[in-house]
């Protein structure tokens, strides 16, 4: 019988990667709904008329709500990094963090443009000042531990990766390649999401075109993704040609979207957040222009002996703990290298 502890690792660094992480989400989304709630209940004299705290007053619950998404998108991508033993996957996690450490620093002054001085959260009944200072303060720390427990972590599942792969330094070259396209897909979704979810939620209306272009574009752009992990998965070269095709029609949208952002950046509705989202935007191309590069790189490893190596292996699975086992039709809390 299956209990709960043969679903955690045994791996302590593991654990305590997973708890600071978990601990980390659950404080600030926290915070962040406390703050997020208030903002229904703002008396009309409650923000100062600087035209500054006006349009922070209509932008910052989009924003909350990015942030909160940003904490679930690290958990989950936590979790799948301690499953399938992707190791680099911790490195994009650290810097991930820090990006998110960046914006809890800038969202501090925006927040407090709003409330008056002595506001306090709905149920915390703490003030909105320290919620403010107290986020940044936790990512901070958490970042630290991530850092450590990833290293260590890193030098874990390098062993057991070793193991499982063998001692050819191509067919591991290969699938560090690999293990980094995964990243670059995963991270792609959420930066394309956030993007749509400001530009429809910041500056859109139902009457406009881009409205149902950019509502459409989404679910295709999922899709996309999807098709390039399948193609890299099964090494399955016409999938991968078409996930290019659609990485060049994509970097087409954002090069439109974001040729749009700036020619409209004066205009009311594209003044107060133009800046995040050419950020978005920006970031969105880099991903798309990284992305195609490890593509490429992982489509010409086709037929090269990466997916004959982890057929052999297929009997022999690593599960969250990093030890070795059989098929997970045998044993179906364990996950194979696939």
């Amino acid at each position: 019988k299956l209990t709960v502890h043969q679903y955690l690792p045994s791996s302590l660094a593991c654990r305590l990667y997973l708890l600071a992480v978990l601990l980390q989400t659950a404080v600030d989304v926290a915070m962040e709904a406390d703050i997020l709630i208030q903002f229904d209940d703002l008396p009309p004299d409650a923000t100062t008329t600087t035209p500054d705290a006006n349009d922070n007053l209509r932008r910052l619950p989009v924003y909350l709500g990015i942030f909160a998404m940003a904490h679930v998108f690290q958990f989950i991508l936590a979790i799948d990094a301690v499953i399938f033993r992707n190791t680099l996957q911790f490195i994009f996690l650290v810097i991930f963090n820090a990006l998110i450490l960046i914006y809890a620093g800038i969202q501090i002054s925006e927040v407090r443009s709003i409330f008056p001085p002595n506001q306090t959260g709905v149920f915390s009944k703490v003030p909105i000042t320290v919620l403010t200072a107290i986020i940044p303060i936790v990512i901070g720390v958490a970042e630290i531990a991530y850092i450590g427990l990833g290293w260590k972590i890193y030098t874990e599942f390098g062993w057991k990766v070793y193991k499982l792969l063998g001692a050819d330094r191509r067919i591991k070259k290969m699938y560090a390649q690999y293990q980094i396209f995964e990243c670059m897909l995963k991270f792609d979704v959420f930066f394309w999401l956030g993007f749509s979810i400001q530009f429809i939620g910041l500056v859109l209306n139902h009457a406009d075109f881009e409205f149902g272009l950019t509502i459409a574009a989404l679910p295709l752009s999922m899709l996309l993704l999807i098709e390039g992990h399948l193609a890299a998965k099964h090494e399955n070269k016409w999938m991968m040609w078409s996930f290019l095709v659609g990485l060049v029609a994509g970097f087409a949208y954002f090069t439109y979207k974001m040729a749009t952002i700036i020619a409209r950046r004066h205009e009311s509705e594209f003044q107060p957040v133009y800046k995040s989202l050419g950020i978005f935007t920006a970031i969105s191309m880099v991903l798309l222009i990284t992305t195609f590069i490890w593509a490429v790189l992982v489509m010409l490893n086709f037929d090269r002996g990466l997916k004959q190596q982890q057929k052999k292996k297929a009997r022999r699975t690593v599960g969250p703990d990093g030890r070795t086992g059989y098929s997970m039709s045998g044993h179906p809390h364990r996950m194979s290298i696939e």
